[in-house]
């Protein structure tokens, strides 16, 4: 599985940016997310400021801003 940030305009729902997040912080990526069961890995989330914080830091990226819908989904 591979996680995704995908980042929308929040008028539009226009895709802006998508953002992978490395497979080395899976096991921390799980504990912020709260996620325990496989399965949690399968559904789309709204991210909090929170975790766009934290998973700006291991990507090394600003997802954040103004007018935007942010959440993770995982690839196969």
């Amino acid at each position: 599985m591979k996680p995704v940030v995908e980042i929308f305009d929040v008028t539009t729902e226009e895709l802006i940016k998508t953002v992978e997040v490395p497979s080395a912080y899976m096991d921390q990526l799980a504990a912020l997310m709260g996620w325990t069961k496989a399965e949690d890995f399968c559904f789309v989330y709204d991210l909090l400021p929170q975790q766009i914080k934290t998973i700006e830091e291991w990507t090394d990226t600003t997802i954040h801003g103004d007018n935007r819908i942010v959440q993770i989904v995982c690839l196969e």
